[in-house]
């Protein structure tokens, strides 16, 4: 999650931090210049002691830091042209029209935003990983798990294992089982989820190569696995306002998908569209019926 998700989206900020944080959301102007933790504090009634306090709660070692940071990923989101609301990306005056006109931005949105937050070198190492893995198992809770039926199916047309359970005792033996050469990926939003966390910690102790999907930044469960890749964190959190769908993470996680498995086939590419090649000609031809 972004340092402007993080402000719009945490709450356990006090009443003189989030006045800060408004003031910022709503004129972020102000730190596009040359503006002091001092003069922030006082344009929102508080001092600079909270600003630089508030900082520090966003996960910036300073002002300045947080300035920069903040600067960035706006100018960022600017650049994408990211004004729709994730969480409530249409309201009940919208014509039809208008509500798939936001439903696509919201789409390039997130497979931009997607697409920004992969790192090269990372994508490498998890796809090498993935290759030499004799199967993936997928770890994760609630509608994550669905979404990667689909990446266990193109593993598959490839002759690559991929094994998802959506039950919690299930993926609980799983996690705690020593398999030979294999590999696990965890999806979480958050990071925080109770029931991920532990499958987490159980592959750690056994010593399984673990792959967080999960939101941008530090969470509990990016300290616990070995490698990360980020969804596009645009929505409110379940405590923050309610969803009117997950259109953006779910988009962004079976992209991450849809990366994962292209680099899987693209390393071994001629083999690969050779099974492909076999196989439907097995599926239709009656000869391999008789």
């Amino acid at each position: 999650m972004d340092i402007i998700e993080q402000m719009r989206n945490q709450d356990n900020f006090t009443s003189s931090e989030q006045d800060i944080i408004n003031l910022i959301l709503n004129k972020p102007e102000m730190l596009l210049s040359n503006t002091t933790s001092a003069q922030l504090g006082a344009a929102a009634y508080t001092s600079a002691s909270t600003v630089v306090r508030l900082c520090k709660k966003l996960g910036c070692r300073s002002f300045a830091d947080f300035k920069t940071t903040f600067i960035s990923q706006y100018q960022k989101r600017e650049s994408a042209h990211i004004y729709v609301d994730a969480s409530l990306p249409f309201k009940k005056t919208d014509t039809p029209e208008e509500v798939m006109e936001q439903l696509t931005e919201l789409e390039r949105i997130s497979l931009r935003q997607t697409h920004s937050l992969m790192d090269p070198q990372t994508y490498g190492r998890v796809v090498k990983n993935q290759k030499h893995a004799s199967s993936i198992y997928v770890y994760g809770s609630g509608n994550n798990v669905k979404l990667l039926h689909d990446f266990a199916y193109k593993m598959g047309s490839i002759h690559r294992q991929v094994r998802i359970s959506p039950d919690h005792q299930q993926q609980m033996l799983c996690a705690i089982t020593e398999y030979d050469n294999h590999c696990a990926i965890v999806v979480s939003y958050s990071g925080e989820s109770t029931s991920t966390l532990r499958y987490a910690r159980l592959l750690k102790k056994n010593h399984i190569p673990t792959i967080s999907i999960t939101s941008c930044g530090s969470n509990s469960l990016t300290d616990i696995t070995d490698e990360h890749l980020y969804i596009a964190t645009l929505e409110s959190k379940t405590y923050a306002n309610v969803k009117i769908g997950a259109f953006t993470s779910d988009i962004s996680i079976m992209t991450i998908m849809n990366y994962l498995y292209a680099g899987v086939f693209l390393l071994d590419y001629d083999r690969n569209y050779q099974l492909l090649l076999e196989d439907r000609i097995m599926f239709f031809d009656d000869q391999y019926l008789i």
